[in-house]
Order: C-alpha cells, then structure tokens, then sequence
C-alpha cells in the first residue's frame, strides 16, 4: 500500500500538478472509502498543518511511524488523535470490536455494561459506545496519559454521560462501584508479547510504542492470568470476554480459561487471513437448584 501511494506522489509530481501531496491524498481517500473525509469534515491537507513532505519523510527514515507524525490515526472508520503515550489502535484490533458487536446483536437487553481494560487511547470503548446507543461503557488504564487521551476521544464523541475513564491496575477502579457479577461485557487488547521477543520487533514500535502496552512477562501471560482470573468477580452470568492475544497463544489461552472453572463456550475467532487473533469466553450459568 505504501509503495503503492509513493508511486502515486511521484506520477503527481511528474505531471506538474501544483500539490501533488494534496492529488495523492484526495485519490487515497475516494479509494478507501471516504476513510480521510471522515477527520469532521477537515480537508486532507489540514490533518497535518505544521508538516511538510519533508519533513515527514526525514521522521519516517528515522523510524517514527506515521500515525504518531500526523498525530492521526482511523479506526472503526473514525478518527482518533494519535501520540506516543499510547499504543497505535491498528486495524488487527478492529475484528475484537466487531466480535464484541456481533454478540451484543444476540443480546435481549434493554441496557448493556461493558467493561474496557487497558483502553489505551480509548478507540474500543468509543467504538463500542458508538455502535451501541444503550450501553454503559467503563474503560480502564493503568496509565495516566493513556486514560488522559482516552478522556479526550470521550469527550471529543460527546461520551461523557456512558463512558467513564479510570485510571488504575486491572479492575482496580471498579472497587466499590457495585458491578461485581453486573457487566455484561468485558473486552482486552492486552500486552501479549513475551519480554524475549521485544528485541525481536521492529525498531519502529519497540522505540516508539510505549513498552508498557506490549511487554506481558517471559512467557507473554501475565495479564491473561489475571484477566481470565478476575473478570469472574464482575461478569454476570453467562457474560462475555473477548480479547486479543497473539500468534500461537490460542493454545494456552485455552488452557488458563479452561483451568479458572469459571467459563464456557470458549473458542478463537480468526482473522481475514484465517488466523486465530480473538478469543471468546462466556461466564458459566450457575445450575439450578430446584
């Protein structure tokens, strides 16, 4: 894709055309779908005002990724304000919303509550309160930047009345607020890289992407261990996880969820590409005793 529009801005140029940056974006925009007009109505040049070609190209050799120059990134099909304090919110992630969305459709409720842990910039929870009118959103981060940005997307999509950001560890923030055994959903982008294979990543996330949205420990688990442990406390009954994990976990995924006792229904959603990418488990409905 990226080669794709370079040889787009190069044809521009050679054409004479008076803004061919400008020409190459407006092509790029009709062909995704409308995905640039989508930045409330700004035009393409506007996304990065204070930056020139140069300029983004000189950050780019540098290994800064582009969603963090043009401080912008879509998902969803929606703009979100992009900066290093957070992880970029990529298209991968997108099937974990639309995951959680498709079992909402199932759902007989008049209300839904659903928990966001490690919201980051807050693109799922947004994404979720926007795609579902009737829900009640609680996104949760253990950084304090990360929840300041989540807060601006919040109040940028006018969410303030259901989502509500905290900052803290895990569920930590939820203590005292009387949703142990009430949300309906719980949904996670954890870190899930194991500490070894950090060093194995390109140079371009592992400078730049905060650390401590990708580092899960030796073996890439520590915060599914508590995930699957904890989320039992708040889900109801027959309540949903859904969250990501990363190539060749689904195995041991399955494992730490089969041995908590506590869910059912347990399977991996995959990818376009046939990849196990989401997992799913439901809480299991106590028997009857009648």
């Amino acid at each position: 894709m990226f080669e794709f529009i370079h040889q787009l801005h190069q044809r521009f140029t050679e054409a004479g055309l008076a803004d061919p940056l400008q020409e190459t974006l407006h092509l790029c925009d009709i062909l995704s779908g409308g995905a640039l007009r989508a930045l409330d109505g700004r035009s393409p040049a506007n996304i990065m005002p204070q930056l020139s070609l140069e300029e983004i190209v000189t950050q780019r050799q540098q290994g800064m990724p582009l969603e963090y120059i043009l401080q912008q990134t879509i998902f969803m099909g929606r703009p979100f304000t992009c900066t290093p304090d957070t992880l970029i919110p990529r298209a991968e992630t997108e099937l974990l919303v639309q995951t959680v969305l498709n079992h909402a459709t199932t759902l007989n409720q008049e209300t839904l509550t659903i928990v966001d842990v490690g919201t980051g910039s807050g693109n799922i929870a947004v994404s979720l309160a926007l795609e579902l009118p009737h829900s009640r959103v609680y996104a949760l981060d253990i950084s304090p930047e990360a929840t300041a940005a989540a807060q601006t997307h919040v109040a940028q999509y006018a969410l303030q009345e259901r989502v509500t950001v905290c900052c803290g560890d895990l569920f930590a923030p939820l203590a005292n607020l009387g949703l142990e055994n009430q949300v309906d959903i719980v949904v996670c982008n954890p870190p899930y890289i194991p500490s070894g294979s950090l060093e194995k990543m390109s140079a371009e996330i592992i400078d730049h992407e905060p650390i401590v949205a990708l580092d899960a420990g030796p073996y890439g688990i520590n915060i599914f261990r508590r995930l699957v442990r904890d989320t039992l406390t708040f889900l109801r009954p027959d309540g949903l996880l859904a969250f990501e994990f990363g190539a060749g976990q689904e195995v041991i995924v399955q494992r730490l969820l089969q041995k908590s006792g506590g869910y059912t229904k347990m399977q991996p959603v995959v990818d376009h590409l046939r990849r196990p990418r989401v997992f799913v488990a439901q809480t299991a409905v106590p028997e009857s005793t009648t």
